[in-house]
């Protein structure tokens, strides 16, 4: 973008001379479109980290210009996490049914892009013919694209525990390779978890939970590791904070932010374990809003993102050639050919293009009952956290018994219920008024556990 008319090496300093260049540039100008002046927008609405805005968005406009001739400047929009980002392009939409007034929803799992397409505000993208043969359908098993083509992953994710090494000895903790391992009373108050109202990684990680061990057992799973936990954090990478600078033994975390800690600050002081049996591989979508005011720019920057070049940066460490310049950002990409031309330079040695199988998840459930499933945590495990913390204490301090485990981890509502409720979810009388049920219920619960061990009949 130009401001004020550029200097020219022939004009003199006289006033005669510099407006007569300024009147010449003005009618070449006119005559011939002059590039420089020229500039394209987008707008993208995103839960990505700043590190990824600084390793993509600079050679984007870079390659913007050289490619097409023209400047492009990026609008970075972020209501504070995925579920934000999501409410505001809902309430966008509800303005306006035809468009959003944004271009792209870029990160957060696939859930939300899978809400995004289910409610009509996903603008279909095909993959340009130089990207057919390097971005498969599938990876493992695992699908890349929606059927529809409204969404397309951009990297993909991994889910496990990220712990600190030297404090796990301090404490004489056993290091964490499971999901359970994090229930087991040991590591009551030694744990950080992030809010999955507001972190779109922690939802996933408690969708993993739940549909890999079905829905009473998940839901124990997961109230058992709330009492455990310390407390509950707005964001997903204060729990990776607290593990860096030993607040937290451990956190459940997203892989890349664990893996770029353990490559800056060492193997023998971090780790980071992939649970066996439970562990997926979750793409990490973009999605062309309906209705992108940029459409073309859009479809351009989803693009390039996807070229090999670009995924280079999400694979490769900090200051390598073709990598990130400002952070390792410890991803796995989705285009085969960033692998074939990285072997031996990665951060890591794996390529989810040599693996046969991940666990599935029904990420058509998942998005169903998101909104209901990620408040019922709240009003139980969350909203309740200081009462949950007592019961669990009062238990673990009396010697864990079966029928006190099944009753602080039994959930208020079955799996098909919360289905039937999802529908209803929008109406904000019905929403709150379940909600308040909720936490009054589990309030009560707690506080029983709390007063005193359960009958044996009970």
């Amino acid at each position: 973008m130009v401001h004020g008319s550029p200097a020219h090496p022939f004009a003199s300093a006289t006033g005669l001379k510099s407006e007569l260049f300024a009147i010449f540039l003005a009618a070449v100008c006119v005559a011939m479109p002059c590039a420089v002046l020229a500039t394209d927008t987008l707008i993208i609405i995103s839960p990505h980290r700043k590190s990824m805005q600084q390793e993509f968005i600079p050679p984007f406009r870079e390659h913007y210009a050289a490619t097409f001739g023209t400047d492009v400047e990026v609008d970075w929009l972020d209501q504070g996490g995925t579920s934000d980002d999501l409410r505001f392009v809902r309430a966008k939409f509800a303005q306006n049914p035809q468009s959003s007034g944004i271009d792209i929803f870029w990160g957060g799992g696939t859930t939300p892009h899978v809400e995004l397409a289910s409610n009509g505000f996903s603008a279909r993208y095909d993959l340009p013919a130089e990207l057919v043969g390097q971005v498969p359908e599938k990876v493992a098993g695992i699908p890349l694209f929606d059927d529809s083509r409204t969404w397309v992953a951009s990297a993909m994710s991994s889910f496990g525990i990220f712990y600190n090494k030297p404090l796990l000895r301090f404490d004489n903790l056993p290091t964490p390779g499971t999901w359970a391992d994090l229930a087991d009373p040991s590591f009551r108050g030694h744990l950080m978890l992030a809010d999955p109202r507001r972190s779109g990684s922690f939802a996933a990680m408690n969708t993993i939970v739940m549909q890999s061990l079905g829905w009473e057992k998940g839901f124990r799973l997961l109230t058992m590791i709330a009492g455990n936990n310390r407390r509950f954090t707005h964001s997903s990478t204060d729990p990776i904070k607290a593990v860096v600078a030993g607040d937290a033994a451990a956190a459940m975390a997203i892989d890349f932010f664990a893996k770029a800690k353990v490559g800056d600050l060492g193997a023998d002081n971090l780790g980071f374990a992939l649970p066996p049996g439970q562990n997926v591989l979750d793409p990490d979508p973009v999605t062309i809003l309906k209705g992108a005011p940029n459409m073309t720019v859009a479809r351009r920057f989803v693009s390039f993102i996807l070229s090999s070049g670009a995924q280079k940066f999400l694979i490769l460490p900090r200051g390598a050639k073709d990598g990130p310049k400002h952070a390792t950002l410890g991803r796995m990409a989705v285009n085969r050919v960033a692998y074939e031309e990285t072997e031996g330079r990665r951060t890591d040695d794996f390529n989810p293009f040599e693996q046969t199988a991940f666990l599935v998840l029904d990420m058509k459930k998942a998005s169903t009952i998101r909104r209901p499933f990620n408040d019922l945590l709240g009003a139980t495990l969350i909203d309740t956290h200081s009462e949950l913390k007592a019961a669990w204490a009062a238990i673990i301090a009396r010697g864990p018994r079966v029928n006190e485990i099944i009753e602080i981890g039994t959930p208020p509502v079955t799996e098909a219920d919360l289905e039937a409720m999802a529908a209803r979810w929008g109406d904000d009388v019905y929403r709150n008024e379940t909600i308040n049920a909720w936490v009054a219920a589990s309030r009560a619960k707690y506080k029983a556990l709390a007063a005193g061990p359960l009958k044996k009949s009970e």
